[in-house]
């Protein structure tokens, strides 16, 4: 089959088809105007600084993420930065009991007296026996994937570095030309 004896239809779509595959891609970035966005921008904090878990008094309640209700106790996350405890043995009466940090957390699991949580890369198992004096039982060490991205998508942010360590949170701040997105 030759090219006119190809159906009309075909022909009037081949050209424009090969014209767009051809020209309508941007292969060279680095020729684009310079644009400031607002975008995310990774925290990053040492793994010596990560690792350090700590019983805390209570803090506000800032960025909350999950809740899990264990006895009479609740266990709110407070997203990237560790867990309330709050006695809520008498509902019209819930009392802040203390703040645990845990850097990078997003997670968290109760059985029986241990807690769960995510340290960022680590997974660790809480003592909360005594919810005042929250201890580490043990760390699994590089249990998660370095958090390379945001949990968010259709975001544009500044691409995660390893050299500067281990990202703990993202937070929106004004960029020249970010690279990534998700």
């Amino acid at each position: 089959m030759t090219y006119l004896s190809t159906p009309n239809w075909v022909r009037r779509f081949t050209v424009p088809l090969l014209f767009l595959a051809v020209f309508g891609c941007e292969t060279n970035r680095d020729t684009a105007p310079e644009r400031t966005v607002q975008a995310l921008r990774p925290v990053y904090a040492s793994y010596e600084e990560i690792s350090t878990i700590k019983t805390l008094a209570p803090q506000p309640l800032r960025n909350p993420g999950k809740i899990y209700i264990k006895g009479g106790f609740l266990f709110i996350n407070e997203q990237g930065k560790g867990i309330h405890i709050v006695d809520n043995s008498d509902p019209a009466n819930p009392q802040k009991i203390s703040f645990v940090s845990v850097p990078g957390n997003v997670d968290m699991a109760v059985k029986d007296e241990v807690l769960y949580a995510d340290n960022s890369v680590d997974l660790v198992a809480l003592d909360i026996s005594d919810p005042r004096q929250v201890k580490v039982l043990k760390r699994v060490k590089d249990a998660y994937p370095y958090p390379s991205y945001p949990q968010q998508r259709g975001v544009q942010f500044e691409c995660a570095n390893r050299d500067k360590g281990i990202v703990v949170r993202w937070e929106i701040a004004t960029l020249t030309n970010p690279k990534c997105y998700r």
